[in-house]
């Protein structure tokens, strides 16, 4: 009997540890707030409060940049024996000599502390902490390399800090969507287009017109999407209309647009399925703008007749295609 109990005692020791650091917070959180600031600018970036039900997110956080990252911390059981690691995946900030600063004295550290160490080591006590850390994500994690001067840009979530149990079992972290700068200009450029589009669906443009710039619209989207933000950009800007044409008779759409619209549209379809192919997409991307080049041109001619104006956006378009062809 003695021998049972003690056997029970024994077992409740060892699996306690995995019991008190098994759920905390909010939902089962341990980071129950955080926030981000520009080290650069001090403007606050994002703030999240799981607590209050608060989220905020003034810009992007971009590839290079750097940041001080705040989280609030809530322990909700002691357990003084478990040792709680909390590590950052950010490279040193370039005017800040540390990692880490703890804001809450309460917080038990152990003795082999570094705050200019990755990572650092608490003992589980009951409490709320606040604990910063400085940081500069790195500069190439959107860019995949392709060789012969390509490569993608793609947005990516980055895990900046996380919260392990003694048993290195993960229990917090805060993972965030990281994009560059070229990404950050195409989706400056598709909000423009976009809010140009939504302007000629309630006003007298030619619907011809809006179908053709919304395929193109779509167009640089599967490029995007593809992680070619380059070649999409550019076409965003291709677009940027001045004064569209207003319909003025209605067989106009049938005469000048139907065959560009119906093409675009379906080539957007195919090049959603093509261009993550990315040894061929040179010669794939180099055939489509050939063919976008000779459908445009017979285009322009027939519509310059019509409206000189529209004639001359539309050479601006060849012309925009024939420069990404050469390239």
């Amino acid at each position: 009997m003695r021998r049972t109990r003690l056997t029970a005692l024994l077992f409740i020791l060892i699996i306690s540890p995995l019991l008190a650091f098994e759920a905390s917070g909010v939902d089962g959180r341990w980071i129950v707030a955080y926030k981000v600031v520009d080290l650069s600018s001090k403007q606050l970036v994002l703030e999240r409060d799981f607590e209050l039900d608060k989220d905020i997110q003034n810009t992007p956080l971009l590839a290079g940049g750097e940041y001080n990252i705040t989280i609030f911390l809530d322990v909700d059981l002691t357990a003084a024996y478990a040792n709680l690691t909390l590590s950052v995946n950010l490279n040193h900030a370039s005017n800040i000599d540390r990692y880490w600063e703890i804001h809450t004295t309460e917080l038990n550290l152990t003795e082999d502390y570094n705050p200019n160490e990755a990572e650092f080591k608490f003992r589980q006590i009951e409490g709320r902490y606040s604990v910063s850390t400085f940081g500069r994500i790195p500069s190439d994690r959107t860019v995949t390399d392709l060789g012969h001067g390509e490569s993608l840009h793609k947005p990516v979530s980055h895990r900046f800090i996380q919260l392990t149990g003694p048993d290195g079992s993960l229990l917090d972290e805060i993972a965030l969507t990281v994009i560059d700068s070229e990404i950050d200009g195409y989706r400056y450029y598709l909000g423009q287009r976009q809010a140009d589009l939504e302007g000629y669906l309630v006003t007298q443009v030619d619907p011809a017109f809006t179908g053709l710039f919304e395929s193109l619209i779509a167009l640089a989207e599967v490029q995007a999407e593809a992680g070619f933000v380059g070649t999409a950009q550019s076409i965003l800007e291709s677009i940027d209309i001045d004064i569209p044409p207003i319909r003025t008779e209605a067989t106009f759409q049938e005469k000048y647009f139907l065959p560009a619209v119906g093409g675009l549209g379906a080539l957007a379809v195919i090049l959603g399925a093509l261009f993550f192919r990315a040894n061929g997409r040179l010669s794939f991307t180099r055939m489509i703008v050939e063919d976008q080049i000779r459908e445009l041109e017979g285009l322009t001619l027939r519509a310059s007749r019509t409206d000189r104006n529209l004639g001359q956006k539309l050479q601006e378009i060849n012309d925009k295609l024939k420069e990404m062809e050469e390239n």
